[in-house]
């Protein structure tokens, strides 16, 4: 069974990314609604993934990765976002040299999207 944390204040996004995996019973979800509280269940679970938003409130998806990066550097990141004051593409290109995984730009092609999780998810271990 593969652990997946969605971290996004919206959700819309949290309920749609999980539609998207309906059908594959080897995934476990959680949710996380800022950073702060993904930090919170990253320390007491275990996780295969997180994917993350970067505009939240609190703790945004910036600081979360520094921090996962830090404490869990094997953890494997997703980031998507849909911009906000500035585009997209510059807070995606921050998380990658920040160590996500992958980046998304919202909205998000579920097609590309859910084969990027499945073939994260079966990579082997570092």
């Amino acid at each position: 069974m593969k652990r997946i944390l969605i971290v996004d204040d919206q959700q819309a996004i949290c309920t749609m990314v999980r539609a998207m995996f309906e059908d594959n019973d080897d995934y476990r979800f959680a949710e996380a609604h800022d950073g702060v509280e993904a930090q919170a269940l990253v320390d007491k679970e275990s996780f295969d993934l997180v994917i993350t938003d970067v505009i939240m409130p609190d703790c945004d998806g910036i600081e979360l990765i520094m921090t996962l990066f830090r404490k869990h550097p094997d953890l494997k990141i997703i980031v998507i976002s849909g911009g906000g004051r500035v585009r997209a593409e510059h807070y995606l290109n921050l998380a990658e040299k920040l160590g996500a995984t992958c980046v998304f730009e919202k909205p998000l092609d579920p097609v590309k999207f859910r084969k990027t999780v499945e073939e994260l998810l079966n990579e082997p271990s570092a």
